[in-house]
Order: C-alpha cells, then structure tokens, then sequence
C-alpha cells in the first residue's frame, strides 16, 4: 500500500500506515510458517487449485497405505498356510508309503499293526493342519471360525467349519482370498451325492427372473392386434407369470376376449370364445417379452392359440413340491432315511411344501450331512461333515428320495459301479448267482448282459423257470436302500449264492461280505431275503481316506488298499494344487504391494511438488518481508512526529 502524497487528514493516514504495518506482519508471519512446516499451501486459500490436488493426492496416499498395511497383514497368513498345507502333503506322502508296504500280502499281525499306528499318526497330523489357526481365525477351516473345525467322535472326524473365504483388498481389481478352506486342501465337506435334475412346472407364482433356466424374462410392452388396430397391454410391473395372465385375460381385442392358460412349460394365448381369427402379438420398440415368452406372433402369421414353449422355470427354495417333474404333483410325505455309519436318520416331510423346506428338514435330521440347491441346474446336492463312514439315502416306505432326486442306489446304478468303483467279478460262460426258491425250484442267473442293477432285476422276474404263482418277486426295498426277493413261503427258505469265483451276490448286497450264500426269512405270508444297500457313499477327503486305509491294513484287505492308494494320489494332488494356488497368490500379493509401494513415491512426490516450499525461495522472501517491514515502521515513526511546523 504505497504512501499517499495526496493532503489527508491524520487519522486516515496513521490507519493506513497501521494496516500496511499489519500486512507485512502477516506476510511475514507466512514466510515464518513456510520456512518452520516445509508447506508452501497450509491452507485451501494459499493456493485453491494446488490444495485440491493435493487432497486427491492424500486421498491416493491413505489409500495406498492402507493397501500396503492389508498385504503385510495377509503376508503372515498366506506364510501359515502354506505351512498347514506343506504339512498335509508330507502326511500324505508318508501314507501313501505306508499304504504300499501294507498292500504285501505277507505281513504278520505285529507288521500290520505297526503300519496302522503309522496311518494313524498321519491322520493326526492332518488333524492338527486342519485346525491350523493364524491370529484367532482358521486358516482352512473357514475365516468366521475361531474354533476347531475338524474334532473327533470316537473313531471318527466330524468338520464343523463354514467354509467361509476372506477377501481383502491389496491392489486394483478384484479383492483376493486371504484363505484357502478345507474343502480345497483335505476335501473336507465333500459332494456326496448330485441328484437328479427336478424339472420344475411353471404355476402362477413363478417370477419372470426364474423363467428360462434363470435367465429370466423382460416384463415390458407388447402389442395385440385381432388384425385392426394395436392394443399396447404395459406389462413392466409384472412380477410372475401369474400377473401377465390376469392382465391378459382382461383385455378385449376387436370386441373378443382373450384366454390365457398356464401349462407345465406352456403358456397359450387364445380367444375365449374358442373360435380363429387374427391373434397378432409382438414386442414394442426396444422390449423383448413377446420374444421371450415365445408368444410372438408378427402379423398374426400363426392362427390362435399362440403357444409359448421351453419357459423352463428354474428351481429355487420357493418352488413347491407339487411344481416338480413338471408339475407331478407327487406326494413326499413319507419322508426319506440317511444312513451314516451304523446310524439311522428319518427325515420327516410331512409338512414340506416347498424346497426351502426340505433342504431345513435334511439339514435338521441330526445327519451330518449339509443339503443345499443347486439353482443353475435345479438338483439337491448333500456334502458330507463325517468322516470314515458311508452314507446312504432311502426312502422311507414311499418315494420321497426318488420324487427328490438323491435316492442313492437306483435301479439305474452300474454294475461298474458297485463296490466303490470296482465292480463285479463274473464267471466266464457259466452263471454267477443260483437262486433256490422255497419250492426247491433252482434259477441260475448270468450277469455277463446286465449293465445297471435294473438289467439284474429283470433278468430275475424274467428268468423261465420263475413265470409261475410261486414265482420269486423282486425290486429294491421299501425301506433304505437295497435289493429286495420275496416268494411264497414252502418246506425250505429261499436261498441264493453266488457261484464260482464271482461275487456278485456280495456287490449286490444280498450276500453278506465274506460268505456266498443267504438264506431267507419269513416275513409276514412270505419268504424274504432284504439286501443290503449296494451303493453306498463314502464321505470323502483326504482324513476318510486315511480312516479306510488304517481299518484296510489291520484287515488285510490288499484290495482296498490298493484302491485307497489312488484316492490317497487324488488327495495329494487337491493338497498340492491348493498350496500352488497359495504360492501364486503370494506372489501377486507381493508384485502389487511393490506396485502400490511404487505408486506412493510417485504420489508423495508430486504432493511435495504442489504444496511444499522452496527454502531458498521463502528465505529470500522473508529478508525482503523484515526490510519491507523496518521501512514502514520508520515511516510511521516519521509520521508521527509530524507537526504543521513541517507544511510551513
């Protein structure tokens, strides 16, 4: 503010002469500020547009730090999984060891009982690996668990953990797992059994989302001519199949009312009066609905009805039971039965009206089993929480497993299939099983043409000498699972064996393993023989094969140690593929940190660039600041001594 040479009076001229005396403190004040903090802008009106990148470049700074931080953090975690899985594959290896000495067929009863101890040490190193622990979370058990995921029940492992993977994120994209789970390093939780796909039927209540096999149907605008002008019907609030019939079958085209009807997988468009005419449907600009309902009908090309088919309603935990096999309307009220072990389950369906509330009756049971619904391909899928057992699903004296797709022995189980995959031992040209009926009557059965255990069951009810009123009934059990001969009781019970080298009768379970024959008993007004369940399912993972194997060695079973070797090969590879999988992810874990670390040089550099001093520059500023400074100081002094002697 430069002194005034105009005449002024002297109050004005002493406030002017304070207030530059205040802005040169103030200035200089600022340079003091620099030169103490380092910053050019301490403040957004230093520099508006620099402190606005600099806020975006904090921002971007915090950010990164905080990236850094999570990878450090995930660091030790991936480090202790690695080692828990390092661990389980060095187990592994030692069983397979230990399963190969055990497969000689000269061993004394010391030789095999020292191999068992050796499993079993095996098995509990997979148990400590299993419930390896990093921080106050499970490293395989799942990342919600803070206890033991797998504990023991006797003899037995049962897996208690959720499965749960934790994500963090430690650079751009996708955030990655901070754990694998037990079901990817010991086959923990395994799939026992996939049903059958369950064939949903379209009712009133399917939403348009489900159509399609789950990709769904667009409510939008369609267009109906009876071939004069064309009705726009608005249809973007339905929400179900059910909301576009009523609207439909409200409207009058050309003076004629429409009719809608709902099929299994149909949805047909008419006149209500029954009569031809002109029907023409097709979508407004832009929708697709007409298309997707398969009701489109440009021009009114096709006479009435219009007939949309393959709708395909997907199977969700809403879509009820009458709804099944398209639309069956079968009745499951008899339940099913899981077996594990030498336990027994009913799972009782009497109140189920829904999948929703059969997937809570299965989970309920007291099984350690764990059903869930597969919504993409529409079937029941049942995983496995107990180790060293198998498992079986029957019915209960109905057809409730086999309306629901997890009966696990059917009549179109393999022949290859039996004994875990090992299939039957026949005779060459000569008969594998003899029934004897209680009439004396002898059936002789070749297996050589059957291929699932349906072909076995015909080869019985047709077999020649059994067409007459004394004949040997057959079919699977009505309770559980299994193989089921009934016949009129006589002077002996019906017997049946398995001839030869062939052990068919024991793949079959009808003959009890380590014999070849069974006889029936009376049951009721009959003779039976109740087979036991054929295809049972083994639990599965790394720890139930371990279980087999020790109970394998200490009975010298060679056979199924040599096939408990391949499933212990299988278990390594799944141990080995998630440790890769844990390497890689360290590895990019690592590349990004460096990346991140990298971005926030980079970041903190152009910060310092926009907002930090020049400390050259702020001294030289604040040494012409203090001479500005003294200059108005002895001006005000000068002035202030001023009299009227010094205009004279």
């Amino acid at each position: 503010m430069p002194v005034s040479t105009t005449r002024t009076n002297s109050a004005l001229s002493t406030q002017r002469l304070l207030q530059q005396l205040n802005a040169d403190q103030l200035a200089l004040q600022r340079q003091y500020d620099q030169l103490s903090t380092g910053r050019r802008v301490l403040r957004l009106s230093d520099d508006p547009a620099a402190a606005n990148r600099a806020v975006a470049l904090n921002r971007g700074i915090d950010r990164g730090e905080q990236l850094v931080r999570n990878a450090n953090s995930v660091t030790g975690s991936y480090d202790s999984a690695d080692s828990a899985l390092g661990k389980i594959s060095t187990a592994l290896i030692q069983a397979r060891g230990a399963a190969v000495e055990g497969a000689q067929t000269v061993l004394s009863d010391d030789e095999r009982v020292a191999i068992s101890t050796t499993i079993s040490e095996t098995i509990q190193n997979l148990f400590a690996a299993g419930n390896s622990m990093f921080r106050d979370q499970q490293l395989l058990g799942g990342i919600l668990d803070s206890g033991n995921a797998l504990v023991y029940d006797g003899n037995e492992v049962v897996y208690t953990g959720r499965n749960a993977i934790g994500r963090t994120e430690i650079g751009a994209g996708t955030p990655a797992a901070i754990n694998v789970t037990a079901s990817e390093s010991l086959g923990a939780f395994s799939m026992i059994l996939e049903g059958d796909p369950l064939n949903a039927a379209l009712d009133r209540e399917t939403r348009l989302g489900d159509m399609k096999e789950g990709r769904g149907v667009s409510a939008g605008i369609i267009r109906i001519s009876g071939g004069g002008e064309y009705t726009t019907v608005d249809l973007r609030t339905a929400g179900t199949i059910g909301d576009v019939a009523d609207v439909l079958s409200s409207l009058e085209i050309d003076g004629r009312k429409l009719n809608v009807r709902i099929g299994d997988d149909t949805f047909e468009v008419a006149y209500a009066d029954g009569l031809a005419g002109t029907l023409a449907i097709e979508d407004a600009s832009g929708g697709s609905m007409a298309k997707d309902l398969s009701i489109e009908n440009k021009g009114g090309a096709e006479a009435p009805p219009i007939i949309g088919d393959k709708l395909m309603p997907r199977v969700t935990t809403n879509t009820k039971i009458a709804s099944l096999n398209f639309g069956a309307d079968e009745d499951i009220s008899d339940g099913l039965i899981i077996r594990q072990g030498n336990q027994s389950f009913n799972v009782d369906l009497s109140e189920a009206e829904t999948m929703g509330d059969v997937l809570i009756a299965i989970n309920r049971s007291g099984a350690d089993v764990h059903a869930s619904l597969n919504e993409t391909e529409g079937r029941i899928e049942l995983h496995s929480l107990r180790s060293g057992v198998d498992y079986s699903i029957g019915e209960n004296g109905g057809n409730a497993a086999t309306v629901l797709g997890i009966r696990s022995a059917t009549g179109q189980t393999l022949i290859e299939e039996l004994g875990h995959d090992r299939g039957v031992i026949l005779n060459n040209d000569t008969p594998d099983l003899s029934i004897t009926r209680p009439d004396g009557r002898v059936l002789e059965l070749d297996l050589e043409s059957a291929k699932t255990v349906d072909d076995v069951i015909e080869l019985i009810q047709n077999h020649p000498q059994n067409q007459d009123s004394a004949r040997v009934l057959v079919g699977l059990n009505e309770f559980g699972n299994g193989i089921e001969l009934n016949a009129p009781p006589g002077t002996e019970p019906m017997v049946i064996r398995q001839l030869g080298t062939s052990n068919a009768g024991n793949r079959l379970g009808l003959i009890p393993e380590g014999q070849n024959e069974a006889s029936g008993e009376s049951v009721g007004s009959v003779n039976q023989i109740a087979g036991t369940d054929y295809m049972p399912l083994e639990a599965g993972g790394a720890i139930d094969t371990l279980l087999r194997l020790e109970k394998a060695v200490l009975d010298g079973d060679v056979g199924e140690i040599d096939r408990l070797q391949q499933r212990i090969d299988d278990d390594l590879d799944r141990a080995t593929y998630a440790r890769a999988k844990v390497g890689i992810w360290s590895r990019n874990m690592l590349d990004m940190k460096e990346t991140t670390e990298t971005q926030i040089v980079q970041m903190k550099e152009q910060l310092s660039n926009e907002v930090d001093a020049d400390l050259a520059t702020v001294i030289s500023e604040m040494q012409q600041r203090q001479v500005a400074m003294e200059a108005s100081m002895q001006l005000i002094a000068k002035t202030s001594q001023m009299t009227i002697l010094n205009y004279l």
